[in-house]
């Protein structure tokens, strides 16, 4: 802050994950203290083949972001990671093309974008109640329990390429309170 002045003001440019991002520092005018704005975390944009022995590699990019990035607390980043692998092994089993895009960004501050797409498919994505022994099924009903969990949601585009979630990088307050 310049004493003369009462002003403060410093713009500091971080490259992270190759995307600039810019952090202020301003001073309110009512308050007169430094308010700072927090930088979104930088997105993240991998794509795959469509091969079941690539879904454990973008659960570990998917780990490294939330963990290294968005600074995502350790107790949410395994249910996280558990939606990430079964939404991309639906891309690979029930999508079509040569590949499966997996996508993470931040839409506002707090919040992270998950996005798994594939080539369209015939089938709407349904929740399924897989029979006690069976060894698959359980995709869909484990990511919403888990995101509704996470105090989240998810979807899928009307063309059905891309699952998509939004997952809050905090707990979210269950009363409400900021």
């Amino acid at each position: 802050m310049h004493s003369s002045t009462g002003r403060a003001s410093a713009i500091g440019a971080v490259r992270l994950a190759g995307v600039e991002q810019t952090r202020r520092e301003a001073t309110t005018r009512n308050a007169g203290r430094p308010v700072m704005e927090i930088p979104l975390p930088s997105p993240i944009a991998v794509s795959v083949e469509r091969n079941a022995r690539h879904v454990g590699q973008v659960r570990r990019i998917a780990a490294a972001w939330l963990r290294n990035i968005c600074r995502m607390p350790e107790s949410r980043i395994e249910p996280v990671l558990v939606v990430v692998s079964e939404l991309v092994t639906n891309a690979v089993l029930h999508g079509s093309g040569h590949s499966v895009g997996y996508c993470s960004w931040a839409p506002r501050p707090g919040l992270i974008r998950i996005e798994i797409g594939g080539a369209a498919t015939e089938d709407e994505p349904e929740l399924q109640h897989a029979a006690p022994l069976a060894e698959s099924g359980r995709g869909l009903f484990l990511t919403d329990a888990f995101i509704n969990d996470l105090g989240g949601e998810w979807g899928y585009c009307r063309n059905i390429t891309t699952t998509w979630c939004d997952i809050p990088i905090q707990q979210p307050d269950p009363w409400g309170q900021a």
